[in-house]
């Protein structure tokens, strides 16, 4: 079935008469009532979603609040790039140099021993 589609003004006093109603804490029957006498064409449950709908867009309505955000989970931020960990580089390069320390120091030691042998 097509949407029945109001123009500007009619759907403004369809709106207008349903909030009326609904202010008064009158049933949605009433409402559906209060919405055919302002040129309402559709089905009650129609005028409900209508209403529904058009009560979340009315400006000056304060938001209910939300559920709180997890911990530790940043507000809308762009996601940052990846950065290498700052402790691993410095860390492989002093073992490095301990490893390469200790080889030389070991290929001096048995190149000395070699030329004390020849002698």
């Amino acid at each position: 079935m097509t949407a029945k589609r109001y123009d500007p003004q009619t759907k403004a006093a369809i709106l207008n008469a349903a909030f009326a109603a609904r202010k008064e804490r009158k049933a949605w029957t009433e409402v559906f009532q209060a919405a055919q006498a302002a040129g309402y064409h559709g089905s009650p449950e129609g005028i409900e979603q209508m209403v529904r709908k058009a009560a979340k867009r009315r400006p000056g309505r304060p938001r209910k609040p939300g559920r709180p955000r997890k911990l530790g989970r940043p507000r809308k931020t762009a996601a940052r790039a990846p950065q290498a960990p700052t402790g691993i580089p410095e860390v492989g390069a002093l073992i490095a140099k301990l490893v390469q320390d200790q080889v030389r120091a070991t290929l001096d030691k048995v190149i000395a021993d070699l030329r004390a042998a020849q002698q």
